[in-house]
């Protein structure tokens, strides 16, 4: 009898079972016990570089930005040098985008409202914060600050704290509190890691400091104003309750619309009781229904909480948790505490809708955590009053600070392109354009030279009116070339009618124009899941999904909507293949072209393509809306969230959120012509 290596028959068969699903588990286990256990608590104390602040180089009593870091400068202060002025006492001002000001960056900042404050009394404040700046860059930065030789240290951050990456230990507990409790049970445990990261941050901070005082500020949220993306409105429920709670949505909607909320209340509470408060919708309408302002606020920052998990993409934004932590640790380690939430109080007049009297709003913040110029003036008087008595200072000019005009009127643009690209609603957009022309008409240049090159099928370095718009710098520190998140084509119609809108009121006219050009660049579009028809914001792009990439469209809303231009009405062909996920019972889908259906389809979780005939009346010149109805059947789990444990200790992208339907392809063709398959 001839014998085969044994060897080599073990490998292969160990190769095949570790490439499965099965045996990366294993290997990460494996992996797992054969590293020390590790918490992300345990944080560890940066060693300075010697002569570097952040992308600068100390050299001679100058601070000069370090050309190999020239990548990273558009992160930081626009600052070529600054100059360490001898017998100035220094304050470090450190943070994340909030501080740097964002879209009144590089004109206005916490640090230089502070630094007008203290205006000829002998301080230097240096601007060391950084856009997208991490829990470890702000340790560094601090440690490079004090070994640099500074007075006092002013920070404001912890919107980015969320973006812990838990060790493989983590995971591990993590994967088995999912599957014992489900993502409510798995979040909230990663919210406890976040906090005692926070917690552990706090008294590095305090040994990096050592007897330098430390101004801490703690960050408010936009309570008032701020929605989550549909896309993060419920995570997957299971035992079939995610169907319940979408007719409840629906059904508590319309009593709240109605101005029922004594019968809107039982509904809401259902729904909190299927969802055990992971949806911020859930709570946005428990604050609508709330019986006190203090009810109200309470559900407001439940909310806010709720997204947050190692599961979703959301807006930056601090836990309740972290924020009570910044002020209750913080000053038990001796820093002097500067809180926003106490700063930022709105009265009923500042809210937008009921249920959000007292809640801060869009008075003191550009969108979810950026701070309108007043949010950031009441900001730096509080920490230069705080610094005071440290420095023997005066607590600040008492002469008022007012921006200028342009820059006002920039920010607030810049604001409602921040705000459509995460999905608010055209009041939120409106009231940004709105004060941004009221603030300086002169910026409806640059809201129409936006307009012109998002609706351009040509990159918008390759358009003449970006060029224009990036000779600002505020324009050109956001709207970044080389970012595509920042800088990509997307759906933004309720954007450019709310801008047309605008600019008609002003007497500019400017509609009949614009629309020519959108007939003339997009009515050649036929891909109906492309980005310009169909991604609104920043997470509804083909390529930014929270999962493992697939090759079709995951629908997380109970409607898929897209955008079809048409320079001529006439009979079209709409070729749709799709699917409903794993688990879905087959059910009937509708597809509908400006709210009138045109066809259904029973689908069930096999791919298939369905025709549908367009007719001429349901169409017009210019923007049409194509919808596809999915339905409330099943129970929220697509296939991808069975083995979501396992994918979690293995370090893969774990989603939470229900998939309604998978689109592989969605197109329009003339009547006639043969659609691709």
């Amino acid at each position: 009898m001839q014998h085969s290596d044994p060897t080599r028959r073990i490998t292969e068969g160990l190769s095949d079972f570790l490439s499965g699903p099965g045996g990366t588990l294993a290997l990460a286990r494996m992996q797992t016990l054969g590293r020390p256990s590790t918490r992300s608590t345990e944080l560890t104390a940066p060693t300075p570089a010697p002569g570097r602040l952040a992308v600068w180089i100390h050299e001679d009593g100058v601070l000069r930005r370090d050309a190999q870091l020239r990548e990273e400068w558009r992160y930081w202060a626009d600052l070529p040098e600054i100059t360490l002025r001898a017998g100035h006492r220094r304050v470090a001002v450190l943070g994340e985008s909030a501080t740097r000001g964002y879209f009144f960056d590089p004109a206005y900042s916490l640090a230089s409202l502070i630094d007008s404050r203290l205006a000829d009394s002998g301080v230097d404040v240096l601007d060391l914060a950084r856009t997208n700046c991490s829990l470890q860059e702000l340790l560094r930065t601090a440690s490079e600050a004090r070994a640099l030789g500074v007075d006092a240290l002013v920070v404001h951050a912890g919107n980015n704290w969320n973006n812990v990456d838990p060790t493989p230990t983590e995971r591990h507990e993590l994967a088995g509190l999912l599957a014992a409790g489900g993502f409510p049970a798995a979040t909230a445990a990663f919210r406890e890691l976040v906090t005692d990261v926070a917690a552990s941050a706090l008294d590095l901070l305090r040994e990096i400091a050592g007897e330098t005082p430390v101004v801490l500020v703690v960050p408010e949220f936009n309570l008032a104003d701020w929605v989550d993306e549909p896309m993060l409105d419920c995570p997957a429920l299971p035992e079939g309750r995610q169907p319940r709670w979408l007719e409840l949505r629906q059904a508590a909607e319309q009593e709240l619309a109605a101005g029922r909320i004594r019968q809107a209340r039982p509904l809401v509470d259902e729904m909190l009781r299927l969802d055990g408060g992971s949806s911020p919708v859930s709570h946005r309408m428990a604050a609508r229904c709330a019986p006190t302002p203090g009810e109200a606020l309470e559900a407001l920052r439940a909310a806010k909480d709720s997204v947050v998990s190692p599961f979703a993409v959301h807006s930056p934004r601090t836990l309740t948790s972290v924020q009570n932590l910044l002020r209750e640790h913080g000053d038990k380690l001796g820093f002097r505490v500067v809180d926003q939430q106490a700063l930022f109080q709105d009265g009923p007049q500042d809210a937008p809708q009921d249920g959000q009297q007292g809640a801060p709003g869009r008075r003191y913040f550009l969108d979810y955590c950026h701070l309108s110029f007043e949010g950031l003036l009441l900001s730096a008087d509080a920490a230069v009053a705080a610094l005071a008595d440290t420095l023997t200072v005066p607590a600040g000019s008492g002469a008022p600070v007012v921006p200028a005009a342009d820059r006002l009127a920039l920010a607030h643009f810049l604001a409602a392109v921040h705000n459509a690209h995460y999905g608010q609603g055209e009041d939120t957009l409106r009231h940004h354009i709105a004060r941004a022309l009221d603030a300086d008409p002169s910026v409806a240049e640059r809201i129409e030279d936006y307009l012109d090159y998002q609706t351009r099928r040509a990159p918008n370095w390759m358009c003449s009116s970006y060029e224009r718009s990036a000779e600002d710098p505020s324009v050109r520190r956001y709207l970044v070339v080389g970012d595509g998140r920042l800088n990509g084509k997307l759906a933004d119609h309720t954007l450019r009618e709310v801008m047309l809108d605008e600019l008609e009121r002003r007497g500019r006219q400017v509609r009949e124009r614009h629309q020519e050009l959108l007939v003339a660049e997009q009515a050649a579009q036929t891909d109906l899941l492309a980005d310009p028809a169909l991604a609104g914001t920043f997470n509804e792009r083909r390529e930014a999904a929270f999962a493992r990439r697939v090759a079709y469209l995951r629908a997380h809303a109970p409607v898929t909507r897209s955008t079809l231009v048409l320079a001529d009405p006439a009979p079209l062909t709409v070729d749709v293949t799709w699917r409903l996920p794993g688990r879905a019972p087959v059910s009937g889908v509708r597809l509908t072209v400006n709210g009138q259906e045109v066809g259904t389809a029973e689908l069930g979780t096999d791919w298939r393509t369905d025709t549908f005939a367009v007719a001429p009346e349901l169409l017009r010149r210019g923007r049409n809306t194509v919808e596809i109805h999915w339905p409330l059947a099943g129970d929220g789990h697509d296939a991808l969230l069975l083995d979501a444990g396992s994918r979690l200790e293995c370090g893969d992208i774990v989603p939470c959120h229900p998939v309604h339907g998978h689109i592989n392809d969605w197109s329009l063709r003339p009547v006639g012509t043969v659609g691709a398959r």
